[in-house]
């Protein structure tokens, strides 16, 4: 489901959602403002408008979310 955006491009909080997660396992808009609470997700203040760049966002939570196999383990 992912929509192609380009490289750089910022997106408000529904988009980067929309762009991110299909709709039947979409999470709400509320956990991405907890998520960004916790700065786990980077983002852009322009005055009270916040804004997200999709590629820095998919490539921190491909990094904090990708679970990698034990050591000694097969992959």
């Amino acid at each position: 489901m992912e929509t192609a955006i380009a490289g750089g491009q910022l997106v408000d909080g529904v988009k980067l959602l929309e762009v991110l997660f299909p709709p039947e396992s979409r999470p709400t808009l509320r956990w991405l403002r907890d998520q960004q609470k916790l700065r786990r997700v980077s983002y852009r203040k322009i005055g009270r408008l916040v804004f997200f760049d999709v590629n820095e966002v998919r490539e921190a939570w491909r990094d904090r979310f990708t679970i990698k196999p034990a050591k000694g383990e097969a992959a």
